[in-house]
């Protein structure tokens, strides 16, 4: 790719990490209230274990789809759509006046969830180079991971002084003003239909067909079994958080944002690392130090140390997000790359819906110490699993001189 070209495509890309960053702020803000408001309707764990699963279950069956239909139509469409109807389902939080249509509107929530994200992706994989491919997903994602710096915590200060209605407002506002973005500086990024001047780089790729499963498989289970470790442990944590430890929605909102905080450093500083040493070792490490969070809420009640835990978490969720994404990014032909995501994101959604749903089930029979465990022992046994099987392209970049002909073991 020539300078100029290199400069034109970075110039475009930094309106997503943008967008995602003012989007992110917004849901985030948000996060900590969600128990808060179910509470006041009456509910408890169980509605918002529902509300989880309504938003993951959303997402999974629509990913694939608007994957399929990214790569036909285009990825501008997804992005604005999204965006617009995060404005909609915000206005329906504060607005909303029983516990069903909270769990209701999580549920659209969730499918723009999954067209924002696997669009914004896909205009990495139009646009980057392939060997800033990691650099320019950890930008994008740390555009979003930036909204969990700020957002928790002050959604937190601000219900806990002002009440549910300038927190959601505020919500409102920041996605409005992603969507204003969007509209007037994210182009459209496929072949087909894009400005004949954008910038593209050319792709060295093996084959233009899908990747066959077993080079799918590990990754999906990877993607499926992170969110599964979350969605498990999000609606015992919040109780847990606010009974059992006496946190105030400030202090839980300081621990997401930490979380949110040491993610976004990871993705800017070291999301790039896979670029130069390699998609599976960077993913191992990225699922260890993610297991960092349930293994401190398992062993830690001092809120300094949990806090500690959590910024490992996020170091770690910067590394693996970025070398998953490229990865996959990397064994896609072009006219595939939103397909593959919305498995990837569906994967994920599986995983985020099964997690709170099993945990609603298992409320009665677990502890929440026993759910932190679980979740520790799962997210290590996919580290390992990663760093032994995980079936990656050799990349020129990574082992040089080496063409990319064939797949390593």
């Amino acid at each position: 790719m020539s300078a100029q070209t290199s400069r034109q495509s970075s110039k475009v890309l930094i309106a997503p990490a943008l967008c995602m960053a003012m989007q992110m702020t917004g849901f985030a803000m948000i996060l900590p209230l969600y128990a808060r408001r179910f509470d006041s309707f009456g509910a408890g764990v169980e509605a918002l274990g529902l509300s989880a699963a309504a938003y993951a279950l959303s997402g999974a069956l629509a990913g694939p789809f608007i994957g399929l239909l990214a790569d036909r139509v285009g990825r501008r469409p997804f992005v604005l759509l999204s965006l617009a109807g995060y404005v909609l389902v915000f206005c329906g939080y504060l607005l909303a006046g029983s516990a069903w249509l909270m769990i209701v509107l999580r549920g659209l929530a969730g499918i723009f969830t999954a067209g924002l994200f696997l669009a914004m992706t896909s205009i990495v994989g139009d646009l980057a180079a392939e060997d800033r491919r990691a650099r320019w997903v950890g930008i994008v994602n740390g555009g979003a991971a930036a909204g969990w710096i700020v957002g928790p915590c002050l959604g937190g200060l601000l219900y806990d002084r002002f009440g549910y209605e300038l927190p959601f407002g505020a919500a409102i506002a920041m996605a409005l003003a992603a969507l204003l973005l969007a509209v007037s500086s994210i182009p459209e990024t496929t072949t087909r239909s894009a400005d004949p001047g954008l910038a593209r780089p050319e792709r060295s790729r093996v084959s233009q067909a899908v990747p066959d499963l077993a080079m799918l498989l590990l990754p999906l289970l990877i993607s499926f079994g992170v969110m599964f470790a979350w969605g498990f442990i999000e609606p015992p944590l919040m109780f847990y958080a606010y009974g059992d430890l006496g946190w105030t929605s400030s202090q839980m909102g300081l621990v997401i944002s930490m979380s949110g905080l040491s993610c976004t450093v990871g993705q800017f500083a070291l999301g790039h690392l896979s670029d130069r040493r390699g998609r599976r070792p960077v993913l191992a490490l990225g699922l260890a130090l993610f297991s960092a969070q349930f293994i401190g809420l398992l062993l830690i009640r001092d809120l300094t140390w949990i806090v500690v835990s959590f910024v490992l978490a996020g170091l770690g969720n910067a590394l693996y997000d970025a070398a998953l994404s490229a990865h996959l990014l990397d064994i896609t032909p072009p006219q595939h790359t939103a397909r593959i995501l919305g498995l990837r994101g569906a994967a994920g959604s599986l995983g985020s819906l099964l997690g709170p749903a099993t945990v609603v089930l298992l409320t009665a029979a677990v502890n929440p110490q026993a759910v932190f465990l679980i979740s520790a022992a799962l997210v290590l046994v996919l580290a390992v699993a990663s760093g032994l099987g995980l079936r990656v392209w050799k990349e020129p970049h990574v082992i040089r001189g080496l063409p990319r002909a064939s797949v390593a073991p």
